[in-house]
């Protein structure tokens, strides 16, 4: 798969940004540069979720198909890259395998997790939950509204317990699910201004090659 790619520099500060993309959003990417300009990150790389562990993935998406559709939403951001190190990767895919190959790219970097704040409550059952927690920062975003004192108590837990490097970002607003996405797709509903317009190109495209197929098949 091509990868969207930046040139390495010594010690930079790189910001992670996982999950299964299915379909990228607008919420992604606002996330991702909140964080790049707030932790003054030199880039963010995008590394699509291969077999999440706990998570089934939606077959009818391919892997390629999600990496395409992130490349294309990242494109006009030249601080924005894209890996595919899970999606190469065969069987489940455990971010703390990712966090090690990423450290053996980035030797000198410093490298930033960029999630929502609600995985601290889980990230103690990820695999080797110790070694991720103290081998990479945590930027984790909250929102208005959110129970904020609860995360609070959380994170000094993990702190203490982990001696981990945990972050708070409040972000903006954007209540924008990848599932909401696909159902209103399937129930044929807009999704322009949820995602990038490309995207949204890309998806419109792909539903009307499988409509002419459909069509095509019951016309013999």
């Amino acid at each position: 798969m091509r990868e969207k790619t930046i040139e390495k520099t010594i010690m930079e500060k790189i910001g992670i940004m996982g999950g299964s993309f299915n379909p990228i959003h607008l919420g992604h990417l606002h996330l991702a540069e909140s964080a790049r300009v707030e932790f003054h990150l030199d880039k963010v790389i995008f590394i699509p979720a291969g077999d999440n562990p706990f998570k089934q993935t939606n077959v009818s998406v391919t892997r390629q198909q999600r990496f395409e559709m992130v490349n294309m939403a990242i494109a006009s951001n030249e601080r924005f890259a894209s890996a595919s190190i899970e999606l190469d990767r065969h069987g489940k895919s455990y971010t703390i395998d990712t966090i090690r190959e990423i450290k053996k790219m980035y030797p000198q970097s410093e490298l930033y997790f960029i999630t929502g704040a609600d995985i601290m409550f889980e990230i103690t059952q990820w695999r080797s939950a110790e070694e991720l927690l103290q081998s990479i920062n945590f930027i984790t975003a909250t929102r208005p509204g959110y129970p904020v004192s609860k995360w609070r108590r959380r994170v000094r837990r993990l702190r203490k317990k982990y001696h981990a490097n945990i972050y708070g970002l409040m972000s903006a607003e954007m209540d924008i699910t990848s599932t909401e996405i696909r159902n209103r797709i399937a129930s044929g509903q807009s999704i322009k201004y949820l995602i990038p317009e490309p995207v949204e190109a890309y998806i419109e495209d792909r539903k009307s090659t499988r409509l002419n197929s459909s069509h095509g098949r019951r016309s013999r």
